[in-house]
């Protein structure tokens, strides 16, 4: 279980996200910093009104899992719009999670 460090303790340890969720372990700022990597690379992040990537995973030193969720005939080419992004910031990447929607990523 991951322990939350607080520098106050009405503050997350590392802020706040772009979507205003709390930053408060170091695996919630490794997953804003591949969502801020992805952002600036011109990729659309999911939410209730269209299609994008999430950020998933990273617990316990496992990879954190870069989801395409849209169509699926669309996912192979965000997948490696993904992985360029990603590569260049110089994170290792795994590609396919079994489902051909997905990418592994470590810093």
């Amino acid at each position: 279980m991951e322990t939350v460090v607080t520098v106050r303790d009405d503050e997350p340890m590392f802020g706040y996200g772009m979507d205003g969720r709390a930053l408060a372990t170091v695996r919630d700022r490794d997953a804003e910093t591949i969502r801020t990597v992805l952002r600036k690379a011109g990729l659309r992040e999911f939410s209730d009104r269209h299609g994008g990537f999430l950020v998933e995973g990273g617990y316990d030193d496992a990879p954190f899992l870069i989801r395409c969720v849209d169509w699926p005939e669309d996912a192979e080419q965000q997948l490696a719009h993904y992985e360029a992004a990603l590569l260049k910031a110089g994170y290792r990447i795994k590609c396919g999670h079994g489902d051909g929607q997905a990418l592994q990523a470590w810093p």
